[in-house]
This record gives structure tokens, sequence and C-alpha cells, in this order.
């Protein structure tokens, strides 16, 4: 998820934290790939009650098993790198702490490779790269069914009109260029894609800005919304450079992350394709 790191008070809530995890992370981080993630981002990532062949336990939540396109890279990367993989259940806020404090090696959760978090830890090359699209009703989605929206039917579409996304997120920051070039209105962002979807359900919010993958998972499950496509280029380099995501990894452990791009190298843009869109069919189930 290509969310925005914010610092403020991490550090001490990361801290609390660590307390409640170190019991569960008495293992070797170098033998063990020890990955963090929300669990709650389908369908980079999900949780699911019971165990199949695309899952894998979440270590720190009896009972409960990760499902998602991260679990599938994870697992290729563990086999891979011959090396055993934990999961491990964070808030999303708590990642970069969790992994500056030695509980987890490495983060696999949608996360962009941002200049503001290369301050605070080191990053792969790109595991998987999105696009930026729309969230809205049905009923006006389906007015651009075989359309992607250049800037012109964006002013018109989005001139007055309520944007919303998950807070602390690269989508949540986009809305700010509609804001300045389609006189589009940023409403207060949810805690999660899933609130912001029921507005847009609602009618609280015209539109929700998501990435494509994540998009196509909330309308599966919400036949009242729809998808419209937008010309990326609308967002400009820097919004379209961070569409991508990469695995965050400790400050200075350049072993690893040599080792993670080494995998990436052999992981194909048609097995990562194929991988993704299993997993948003899986998503809707």
């Amino acid at each position: 998820m290509s969310k925005t790191y914010k610092k403020l008070g991490l550090l001490s809530l990361g801290a609390i934290v660590a307390l409640s995890l170190a019991s569960c992370n008495k293992v070797d981080l170098n033998n063990t790939l020890v990955i963090g993630l929300e669990c709650n981002y389908a369908p980079f990532n999900w949780t699911v009650g019971s165990a199949n062949e695309h899952t894998l336990e979440i270590s720190n939540h009896a009972g409960q098993y990760a499902d998602g396109y991260d679990i599938t890279f994870a697992k290729y990367a563990s086999k891979e790198l011959g090396m055993d993989v934990k999961i491990v259940k964070i808030e999303w806020d708590n990642l970069i702490p969790q992994l500056n404090a030695g509980q987890i090696n490495c983060i696999i959760a949608g996360m962009t490779d941002t200049a503001e978090r290369r301050e605070a830890i080191d990053f792969t090359n790109e595991y998987y790269r999105s696009e930026l699209v729309l969230i809205t009703k049905a009923e006006v989605s389906a007015q651009y069914a075989s359309s992607t929206l250049n800037e012109s039917d964006l002013k018109g579409l989005l001139d007055g009109k309520g944007v919303i996304s998950q807070i602390q997120t690269v989508t949540d920051s986009c809305i700010d260029s509609f804001v300045s070039k389609f006189n589009a209105v940023h409403q207060t962002p949810d805690e999660t894609f899933a609130t912001a979807s029921d507005k847009v359900s609602s009618g609280v919010a015209f539109a929700m800005t998501a990435e494509y993958p994540v998009a196509q998972s909330i309308v599966k499950t919400n036949p009242n919304l729809g998808i419209i496509r937008i010309n990326q280029n609308v967002l400009g380099n820097e919004k379209l450079s961070e569409l991508g995501v990469s695995i965050g990894v400790k400050k200075g452990n350049t072993d690893l992350v040599n080792k993670l791009n080494s995998v990436l190298e052999k992981y194909s843009q048609e097995q990562r394709n194929k991988d993704m869109t299993e997993a948003v069919e899986r998503s809707g189930e």
C-alpha cells in the first residue's frame, strides 16, 4: 500500500508494541524471513480463519492465517532463499518501528519506497507496480466503462465533489492534486479502505482513490460500486513513482536486501500479474 509514513509518536508506540511482540519473535533473523504486515489490505494481504494452500499462519494471532499477493511472494522468496518464513500481524503505523526494533526483518505489505521512508529504513527493488483509479457508485462508473479519463474529463467529473481514501496513504495524498487541478473536495480520510468505500456507497463521498488491485477487491464484494480508470499522467511524475511497492528492510542490512533483490530478478512480470490476478479472485470469495 503506498502509504505515507508518519514519524511523530511512532517510536513510543513501537516501544510499547515491541514488548507485546517480543515473546513471538524468538527466532534467528538471519535464517528466517520474519515478515510484518497488516493482514488487512486485500488483495495484497488479508486474514482468514482457516489454513489452505495459499495461506501462512499468523504467528501472533492464534487460529488466524494470512492470504494474498504478499503471502504468495513470501512463500516464493522463502523457497528460493532456503529460509523459514514467519508472519507477524502489525498495525501499519508500527511496521517501521517494529522493523527497527528487530521484531521483524522485513516488511512485505504493499509499502512504497519514498524519500521520507528511506530516512528510516532501506528498500528492495519493486515487487509490484500498480495504477491509481477512482471508485464511485456503479451507476456513475458505468458511464465510463470503456474510457480512460484525461484531465478535462476529470475536471467535469470531480468539480466540487468529495473524494476520500485511507489515512496516511499515497492514494490519499493524490487527492491534493485533484483539489488543485479539478476543484475536488478532499474529504477527511478514513482509517481503512473498507470504511472509505462504505462512504462512497452511502453517498457521503462521491469517489474514492485506490490502487487498481485494491479497487478490484473492493468492488467484487460491493456490487453497488464500480471503477473508473484514469490517465496516469495526470498524477505527475512524483506520484507516478510512488505507485510501485517494495520490501522494507532494516537500514544497513544489505545482505538481506541483496538476497531479496536476487529473488525479484527471477520473479517475472508474467508471474507477478498471474499471482495478483489470483489474489484478487480469492479476495472476493
